[in-house]
């Protein structure tokens, strides 16, 4: 057997592995001496090149890269054989290697010790001392910062601006130093294509990857839930099943039974991504669902207790409220919903609802009206029916209380100012062909009650124009500011504007004036500038009624101004076309009308690109001298 061991260390020996820079005060240095020890590149030039994954979130999305899965994704990423991480903790160092086979994991008090471990892995000589650092953490973790480079980790960075490999090329695997040249992965290109829009494509691409490494399969598997396709569900097994050590994969699962309504399943797989994640509050606050489900509300309450002291979330409070109310915990479960209140910003209290909804408990049916009120829908109804169900329930004053100051609710509206830009100057009075938008402050007593805001234009008695907004807010709002829906003014005159929410409503009228260049460039968000990239109007003026007048004349004087430079032939031989043919530019600088300056702010109003990032100055003559 002997030779046989032997002829595996030397196939080992010769791998091309990685060792990552380490987690820790002295990361680096532990690092490197590991790096020396297996004749692995520098760890700092790993800290330089690890690409980020494909997908939203990286490493963190899959448990983090000092994990067993972000090891198994880092070697799938770069291509090595095998890929070492390290991370200090207050009990020693721990230690991650993967392999294309899976990922290990191993806590040692000494750096000596994982030294050791790693031999008996094969990857170095038996009985050799692990080595010093070659250089001081100080300097490697500038190294890995890019500061002060020496000539390899110039061809680092060289290689991250697209100039080249250079002295890298061997040393690094051939996947990592292609990837940084612009030849991506297929699960790389696959999410590229997603980005582009081309859906079938990328598609096309996650089905090809099915049965790739970890990278690819959980490419794949992202893809099919970022698509909306019924797969993923099979997808997240399945990757389940090949990658047992990756936590999204267990996550996944679990998503895909609580569609199927498989609390048992949801349960064993969050159980099971516990394991490799164990302080994730998402898991323990999906977990305490899958209790709750599976009819364990002892151990559903406990979960979402856990989730709650490891972070404060709004699902976990509003299960904690639910799990309360139906032991008939009437402060408990108080407490746990005002705190989801507090927290929820405004996507949440739906499903809490629903999840009452589901219930027959006194106290499901008493904190519908509760959250309902709190959320700004109706709560009236709700609560009268919970008293007329349980009239000498403990929550009855609670609920009569309630009645009494939904009576004296009311709503506030007052309109701040009428904009042309959403949440910008006051912009009165408006001209023919611009939009109005109202800035307005909505006040509900005793919070906002939910509904569209309105915005119409009325003439004579008749609504020419009528937009609406529904309002999405968090609960527990009582004022907030809010642009109201634009109406467009059609044509000179009077007009009524009215803004309304709910019962609250606020009559305005509006002098509409003939048209103004300068507040239409206002409004499309384009400033006029001389050649110096000084603004010729200033906000106030550009609204003003003066606008257009002030916009001409400092128009004709940076245009006049610009003429004795435009020495150039082209600028000083006469034009073969157009309606200024026969005259140069020079000549038009020198002599400009303002009938043809408002020409070219009319010609810029059809094409905004040509004022764009230009002064006025550059802008008419590219116009004068056309495509």
């Amino acid at each position: 057997m002997r030779w046989i061991s032997g002829l595996l260390f030397l196939g080992l020996a010769l791998a091309q592995g990685l060792v990552l820079p380490f987690e820790g005060p002295k990361g680096y240095g532990l690092a490197q001496a590991f790096a020396q020890g297996l004749k692995a590149p520098p760890p700092t030039l790993l800290a330089l090149l690890l690409p980020d994954l494909p997908w939203r979130g990286s490493y963190e999305l899959a448990g983090g890269l000092y994990t067993r899965a972000g090891a198994r994704l880092a070697q799938a990423v770069t291509g090595a054989d095998w890929v070492l991480l390290g991370r200090e903790e207050e009990r020693g160092l721990r230690l991650f290697l993967a392999d294309t086979q899976g990922a290990k994991e191993a806590l040692f008090p000494t750096p000596e010790l994982a030294w050791l471990w790693l031999q008996g892995q094969g990857l170095t000589p038996r009985r050799s001392p692990l080595p010093a650092p070659g250089l001081p953490e100080e300097r490697l973790r500038a190294l890995a910062q890019g500061e002060d480079p020496d000539p390899l980790h110039q061809s680092a960075l060289d290689l991250k601006e697209g100039r080249g490999s250079g002295l890298l090329e061997g040393l690094l695997p051939q996947r990592l130093l292609l990837l940084w040249q612009g030849r991506l992965p297929r699960a790389y290109e696959a999410f590229r294509l997603l980005a582009e829009g081309k859906r079938e494509e990328a598609l096309a691409l996650a089905e090809a990857m099915g049965e790739g490494d970890v990278l690819e399969r959980t490419a794949a598997h992202l893809l099919l839930r970022a698509l909306e396709d019924e797969r993923w569900k099979a997808s997240a097994r399945r990757l389940a099943e090949a990658f047992p050590e990756l936590p999204l994969a267990w996550e996944e699962v679990s998503f895909a039974a609580f569609q199927e309504g498989q609390g048992e399943e949801a349960k064993e797989a969050l159980l099971k991504a516990l394991a490799l994640r164990p302080d994730y509050w998402l898991y323990w606050t999906n977990l305490g669902w899958a209790y709750y489900l599976t009819g364990d509300l002892p151990r559903a309450l406990l979960a979402s207790e856990r989730a709650v002291r490891l972070q404060p979330n709004a699902t976990a409070y509003y299960n904690l409220g639910l799990f309360r109310a139906i032991y008939g915990d009437f402060l408990g479960a108080k407490a746990a919903y005002d705190r989801a209140l507090r927290l929820d910003e405004g996507e949440d209290y739906p499903e809490a609802l629903k999840d009452l909804e589901a219930r027959q408990e006194p106290l499901a049916l008493f904190f519908r009206a509760y959250l309902a009120e709190r959320a700004g829908l109706e709560a009236k109804p709700l609560y009268e029916a919970f008293l007329e169900a349980h009239p000498r329930h403990p929550a009855a004053f609670a609920a009569s209380r309630a009645l009494k100051r939904l009576k004296t609710s009311q709503v506030r509206l007052q309109v701040l100012r009428l904009t042309l830009i959403p949440g910008d100057l006051e912009a009165r009075p408006f001209r023919k062909g611009e939009a109005v938008f109202p800035m307005v402050r909505l006040e509900g007593l005793p919070y906002l009650g939910r509904g569209a805001l309105e915005t119409l234009l009325w003439q004579e008695g008749k609504v020419l124009a009528q937009e609406a907004k529904p309002l999405g807010f968090p609960p527990l709002t009582a004022a907030l500011e809010e642009t109201a829906p634009a109406v467009t003014l059609p044509e000179e005159g009077r007009y009524t504007l009215e803004v309304r929410y709910g019962e609250a409503q606020v009559l305005l009228p509006l002098e509409v004036g003939p048209e103004s260049l300068a507040r239409r460039l206002y409004a499309l968000g384009l400033e006029a500038r001389d050649l110096s990239g000084q603004a010729l109007l200033t906000p106030k003026e550009a609204l003003g009624p003066e606008g257009e007048t002030l916009l001409l004349e400092r128009t004709l004087k940076s245009l006049k101004e610009a003429a004795p430079l435009a020495t150039a032939s082209r600028f000083t031989t006469p034009l073969d076309q157009g309606p200024y043919k026969g005259r140069s530019v020079q000549e038009l600088l020198q002599n400009p009308t303002p009938e043809l300056v408002r020409a070219f702010y009319q010609a810029v109003l059809e094409n905004p690109e040509l004022l764009g990032g230009n002064d006025v100055v550059n802008a008419f003559v590219e116009w004068l001298l056309g495509p």
